[in-house]
């Protein structure tokens, strides 16, 4: 049967563009769709938007932090002009995608697109073969099963509000919270945070965690744990909220402006209609074996955070697209290896992490820790909250996790993600000549 396309690739975002252009690189015809605006979450309401704001952010407590050593007067982040900054830059990245894609030979399509068969698509109600069909439909907020859950305002709508309310909730202890959290709190807002379980950021470090929840609290957020949301009611001019308290055993009313969905996401598979691609489906998300090909339909494959393996981040989105591309090409026998994937919370300050826990430590590991805030790095801004935790195999001296809160951590932790990936021993790393005195010169004594 003759197909209409070599590949047929759903979504826009990093996996999906990425697959597209090398498919179309190596001879097939290709076709991408997106039911929305072309550029995916990353670009459009995630990592692009979101560091916007954050370095912005970021800029208003250094100059807040240095008041009397070295500035003259506080200064608070401006809503509206950042807004249309970040606009302009989301807007000139974004924009040209859809024509970049055609002038290079890549079919497009906009609406929605369902499954209709094992190679067959639905796309906006046009039926579409392919022998290959690439699933990077990313992730949506989770659905929340309370009353008034029609009121939470997504990090979508979030990121943009034309005017930021005075009084905010942001529901939930993961990054999405905190990293909006800290906006807020730069912009003039009342931020709380409220969060079900016993600790927040669950994925990161608990110590550098307490860190950042000193941080925090100190920057005015409220920060309260083992809350779960039970309701939100309109008002005429605000909204309240209850949550069940379990420390008092007791409910907790708040009363705010706005309530910020940060309880998490999962796949964007819904509108796939997977049952009809016969797809098997894992605790929400689409199931592929090690090669990221369907289990159960050896016609599609599928990358970035519709499916499990592997954390949810852009460089995980990537590296599952050429995972999946060069399995098309050659066969399966391509797998993806998350060891030394960084993450970071772009908070203030930030705090990332790559390689192992030291939870996953065992008697073959050292863990070191150093109190990072005396450090010139951080007495130099005045930045009170900094520390590192680095972990290191006996046997072979080789680094195996770091874990960093402070001054540019977000860019410090590369090194570390380049050590674990190249194999690099401590001594090596502490070896390299670093610019001095840049924040990664640190990593020398993050190492003693």
């Amino acid at each position: 049967m003759k197909m209409d396309y070599d590949a047929f690739v759903i979504g826009t975002g990093v996996a999906g563009s990425s697959v597209a252009y090398k498919l179309m690189n190596s001879g097939m015809k290709v076709a991408v769709a997106d039911k929305g605006r072309y550029g995916g979450t990353c670009a459009l309401h995630g990592c692009v938007p979101k560091k916007i704001l954050t370095g912005a952010a970021d800029i208003v407590d250094a100059c807040n932090r240095m008041v009397g050593s070295g500035t003259e007067s506080h200064q608070r982040l401006e809503w509206p002009s950042i807004i249309e900054l970040k606009d302009e830059i989301v807007n000139s990245l974004t924009d040209p995608k859809e024509k970049t894609f055609r002038e290079a030979g890549i079919d497009t399509y906009h609406g929605k697109v369902s499954f209709h068969g094992s190679n067959t698509l639905a796309v906006d109600g046009k039926l579409i073969s392919a022998k290959y069909i690439i699933a990077t439909v990313g992730s949506r907020p989770r659905t929340i099963d309370i009353p008034g859950a029609d009121h939470l305002t997504t990090s979508d709508e979030f990121l943009d509000l034309k005017a930021l309310p005075e009084k905010i909730i942001f529901a939930g202890g993961g990054y999405i919270s905190f990293e909006f959290a800290h906006i807020a709190a730069r912009a003039g807002a009342d931020v709380t945070i409220i969060h079900r379980g016993e600790n927040v950021l669950n994925n990161f470090d608990p110590d550098l965690t307490n860190i950042l929840t000193d941080a925090s609290e100190k920057a005015g957020i409220g920060i309260h744990t083992e809350q779960e949301l039970l309701r939100i009611e309109k008002n005429r001019d605000s909204l309240t909220i209850t949550a069940f308290d379990r420390k008092s055993n007791s409910d907790v009313i708040y009363e705010c402006d706005m309530i910020v969905h940060g309880m998490g996401r999962v796949a964007a598979i819904d509108d796939l209609e997977p049952e009809k691609g016969k797809l098997d489906i894992e605790e929400g998300s689409i199931a592929v074996n090690e090669y990221l090909q369907s289990v159960s339909n050896p016609a599609v494959y599928a990358a970035g955070d519709c499916i499990l393996p592997g954390p949810a981040l852009t460089p995980t989105a990537s590296l599952q697209a050429n995972v999946v591309v060069s399995n098309i090409l050659e066969g399966n026998k391509y797998t993806a290896d998350y060891t030394g994937i960084a993450s970071a919370v772009f908070t203030i300050p930030t705090l990332a992490a790559v390689g192992i826990a030291e939870k996953e430590a065992t008697e073959r590991h050292t863990v070191i820790f150093n109190d990072m805030s005396g450090f010139y790095s951080s007495r130099r801004t005045n930045l009170k909250h900094a520390a590192s935790k680095v972990i290191i195999e006996k046997d072979t001296g080789k680094v195996v996790g770091a874990h960093l809160i402070g001054p540019d951590a977000e860019d410090t932790i590369n090194l570390f993600a380049l050590a674990i990936g190249a194999g690099l021993t401590a001594e090596q790393v502490k070896k390299a000549m670093y610019a001095y005195p840049a924040s990664s010169y640190d990593v020398r004594y993050m190492l003693k």
